[in-house]
């Protein structure tokens, strides 16, 4: 079924930034959260980017990293996003084809969540192992 995985994703919580984090509280928010990457949003709720644990470890090691500078200095702006619908398949390409680990579901302009790469693998995992038992079941009655 297109979307069961994205729709259960955007029932949990989605954390998020605001475009005046710096990267030093958007370091601890992803540490205190235990998230990869978190979208940032302006003060009205709008999507304007997104930061990964990535981004902030490129730029830690060059010449004029501060803490203080803003996340908005060097999040990501161009923004891939899936809707509600979206199919696992859908992700798993989208997100091999674009080489990302991290996609916002949004829906009319609306934040609903985030989905990771993790999330996609193991949703294809479990369905493996319920196919590998209803085979088994089957196989044995």
């Amino acid at each position: 079924m297109a979307g069961k995985l994205v729709k259960k994703l955007a029932e949990r919580d989605c954390y998020s930034l605001g475009e005046n984090d710096t990267l030093k509280s958007a370091s601890k928010a992803l540490d205190r959260n235990n998230l990869g990457a978190m979208p940032i949003l302006t003060s009205s709720g709008k999507v304007i980017g997104i930061i990964s644990e990535r981004d902030i470890a490129r730029k830690i090691y060059q010449d004029d990293y501060s803490n203080d500078e803003l996340v908005t200095n060097i999040m990501t702006k161009k923004i891939i996003y899936c809707d509600l619908n979206v199919s696992v398949t859908e992700l798993m390409e989208t997100m091999s084809e674009k080489k990302i680990r991290h996609m916002l579901i949004m829906s009319s302009d609306e934040l609903k969540g985030i989905v990771s790469i993790g999330d996609v693998v193991n949703h294809l995992i479990e369905n493996y192992k319920e196919e590998n038992e209803n085979l088994r079941n089957y196989i044995n009655n």
